[in-house]
């Protein structure tokens, strides 16, 4: 009896060693599924970033040549397009709380939004293979 205890005690404490095993390399990977997730949706925003940085800076260079022509003054022209760079600074001073708010809310969104369609993905798997396993 002593012994039959013992080999079924030994049992448990293997399974349950495998287990844990298991359920950490399960976090080990959802965890690198995660930072590579992200990493590439900064990346991305980083690079849409860039080119809209570019975009703006052109485009008030462009203002500020054309304000210029219509000015007789280039220094006007481009004293004008720093005036509306100072403004729109200005403008996000005032609102930055509401805006940092906003972003959060945002990427919070979007980051619930993902793992839900993944659990719902999960969900349709398990329930896939489950329905297989019936017939």
């Amino acid at each position: 009896m002593e012994n039959n205890a013992e080999t079924i005690f030994g049992k448990l404490k293997d399974d349950l060693t495998a287990y844990v095993k298991l359920r950490l390399e399960l976090l080990k990977l959802n965890t690198y599924e995660r930072v590579g997730e992200l990493t590439a949706t900064l990346s991305y925003g980083l690079v849409l970033l860039f080119l809209a940085f570019f975009s703006v800076l052109f485009i008030f260079i462009a203002l500020g040549f054309f304000l210029g022509e219509v000015l007789d003054s280039t220094a006007a022209g481009f004293g004008i397009v720093a005036g509306i760079y100072i403004l729109c600074f200005g403008i996000i001073l005032l609102v930055r709380d509401k805006l940092r708010v906003k972003i959060l809310n945002v990427v919070i969104g979007a980051l619930m939004a993902h793992d839900e369609k993944k659990d719902e993905s999960n969900e349709r798997q398990i329930t896939d293979t489950a329905g297989e396993a019936d017939f």
